[in-house]
This record gives C-alpha cells, structure tokens and sequence, in this order.
C-alpha cells in the first residue's frame, strides 16, 4: 500500500512504512524572550519545540502541549509536558482551564499565522498572556515535480489544515484515486469544508497502516 504523509520537512518520522511528501517548508523567525515574566508555557506544534532556542530556561515551568507528538519532542529536550489525550485546542483549553489562577501568565509558543485559539480563550478568562513566533510556513515556488508522486497514491495523510490546503489547491486532479486522512477532527472538518471526505486516525498509535486500511 502506498501511504503518503504530508508532514514537514524535518518532522518527526512517524512511521518507516510511509512516504513522506512534504508540500512545504519551515524557516526559524528570529525572537526575543523574557521567560521569567511567566509562570506557564504552552507548546503548539512540534516544529514550535524544535525551533524554540531557550528549553533550558523552562525547567521551573509549568509547559503545556498541543499532543503527544510535541509531548515525546518536548521530553527529547529534557522537559516533561502536560497534554490533552485527543491534539487539538479545544482539549487542550479544558486542561488548563483547570490549573487558571489570578497569578497565572502564559507565554504561547508556535509557528506564524498559526491558531489563536489558546491564546484568545486565555484573554477570556483575564489571565495574561503573550505569544511567541519562532517558526514559520513557506510554500514552494512550484508543485510540479511534487504532483507525480501522489499519482500512484492510495492513502493520503494530512497532519495540518495547511498541507490540505495546499495539496487541494496545488496538487489534487479528479483522476487521483487516494482516501483522504487527517489527524484530528478540526483537519476533517476543514477537509469537508472543501468539499471532500476525509477519516480521522490515531496518528500516535504506531499502526497507521491498519487504521488505514480498515478504511480502504
């Protein structure tokens, strides 16, 4: 089975069995931090925790993550995190809704142009907080020796809404035969808004092949 997952370059290989095709790239932004003004750091992505500079200044913090795989990234630097059983804001918002108190300030680590919805659920509720830009996304100047390699594609894997975007503007013809997966419900749901099937799988599970092909 021809499985492609459209991870970044430079993410962490979830599975040897899969084909990765990445549909961009990820280029560091240069910041500036004062760590000690918080008391709480909430990672968003994995490449956040890789392009972040200042791990060693975390280990008297209270760190968040966005799932698992940022989780296991976070821990490869020395640093246990707190995260949500299902990646995704929503989840991750119960959890720390729980730990809120009037002294708590956040420092929210991710890419550029990345989601908001950490942050503006924060200001809701009063508590201070800051988001710091350490990463961001670049599309490729052209897809046209990408477009092949999905020809012979029987599963394609979406990790983000931006490699689906991408991928159904850039890539997608209707003479691909592939089924569509994305990693968490807000991924689907873009898909759908498309207007395209996609079936959530456990991306963290290490049997991504079966998942998919319980589908197929």
């Amino acid at each position: 089975m021809n499985i492609i997952d459209t991870r970044a370059e430079g993410s962490e290989d979830k599975d040897t069995k899969l084909q990765n095709v990445s549909l961009f790239k990820l280029k560091p932004v240069e910041y500036d931090l004062l760590i000690d003004d918080f008391t709480d750091v909430v990672f968003q992505s994995t490449p956040a925790v890789n392009f972040f500079n200042d791990h060693s200044k975390l280990f008297d913090k209270n760190i968040f993550s966005m799932g698992e795989s940022t989780k296991q990234s976070l821990l490869d630097k020395g640093l246990d995190s707190t995260n949500p059983n299902i990646p995704g804001s929503l989840e991750l918002n119960a959890l720390i809704k729980s730990t809120l108190s009037p002294d708590k300030r956040f420092l929210i680590v991710k890419g550029k142009e990345g989601l908001s919805d950490i942050s503006d659920f924060l200001k809701k509720k009063n508590i201070l907080v800051s988001e710091l830009i350490c990463y961001e996304r670049l599309k490729f100047k052209s897809y046209k020796s990408i477009k092949k390699q999905f020809n012979e594609a029987d599963a394609i894997i979406f990790p983000s809404t931006f490699s689906a975007q991408i991928f159904f503007k850039e890539i997608y013809t209707s003479k691909l035969k592939a089924s569509y997966f994305g990693i968490s419900p807000r991924i689907i749901k873009y898909i759908k808004q498309l207007g395209y099937h996609a079936d959530l799988i456990d991306y963290f599970n290490g049997n991504i092949e079966r998942q998919i092909r319980g589908f197929i």
